[in-house]
């Protein structure tokens, strides 16, 4: 049976109107961007006018280290890591995601003890445990490196963990991964983004790896997912800045000399 499709002339211009628009629909949808990202189902309050969910409106998170600076995060060579590379690529994470929403991260002290005797700490907490050690030999995939709660998490909301016994450094590879890399992939979930399943965006299930301090950066199915949790806007990262042990040091050691010249009879 052959199928014949007839128009007079009345419905012919209808007919190439119609084709027309379709066919420009059809280029327009050829050029929009594809997302993969997903959400967590939970975000941290934005109140407002409207209520509890305004989107665009500023909000404040407060963060603290519990233990990160112990020692316990440690390189290849069994060597801690610099307190300086911990705390510079943990504020630097947050930096990026404060500058496409309207976040601003406030670190507050923490006490350093554990839940059930702590009471003082942020509302996003970083600390290290053990998860489940390094990667196996290959061709078996890469195991978590660290992991975080959700906002309305259970158990820690906000929380981000790092596995203290991977071994760790500034220039991340996919066995040795970068503080950096991980923080921006955790600090995702801890404000309300599920993973991606674009390869090589920070919210891909393996996250990106970066090579250093100033080399991150968030792409885009990364602000569009965050934004859409919180809406567009800008924020900052206010830390408490604590001196480095050599500069406390340095400090001590010109207070000490200041004291004994003003003690000096004249």
């Amino acid at each position: 049976m052959n199928f014949r499709l007839t128009l007079n002339p009345s419905n012919l211009l209808i007919f190439r109107a119609t084709v027309v628009l379709l066919g420009f629909g059809l280029a327009l949808a050829g050029c929009e961007n594809t997302y993969g990202y997903s959400l967590a189902g939970s975000k941290w309050p934005q109140p407002g006018l409207c209520g509890s969910n305004c989107l665009g409106t500023p909000l404040t998170l407060t963060y603290s280290f519990q233990n990160m600076f112990d020692g316990g995060m440690k390189g290849p060579d069994n060597v801690p890591l610099p307190a300086s590379l911990i705390r510079g690529s943990i504020e630097e994470a947050l930096g990026l995601w404060s500058s496409v929403v309207p976040i601003t991260f406030v670190e507050v002290p923490d006490d350093g003890l554990s839940y059930g005797s702590s009471t003082q700490y942020g509302q996003i907490r970083f600390r290290h445990i053990y998860i489940n050690g390094p990667d196996p030999p290959p061709p078996a995939s890469p195991v978590a490196k660290a992991q975080a709660y959700y906002p309305s998490g259970d158990n820690y909301p906000g929380d981000v963990e790092f596995d203290h016994s991977d071994p760790w450094q500034a220039s991340g590879t996919l066995s040795t991964p970068d503080i950096l890399g991980a923080a921006i992939h955790e600090i995702g979930h801890a404000i309300g983004l599920g993973h991606s399943d674009i390869e090589g965006v920070n919210m891909y299930w393996i996250f990106h790896r970066f090579q250093g301090l100033g080399t991150a950066q968030l792409f885009p199915d990364d602000i569009a997912g965050i934004q859409s949790v919180y809406g567009v806007g800008s924020g900052s990262v206010v830390s408490l800045a604590v001196p480095e042990p050599t500069a406390a040091g340095f400090l001590a050691v010109c207070a000490g000399v200041w004291l004994l010249r003003r003690r000096r009879p004249l």
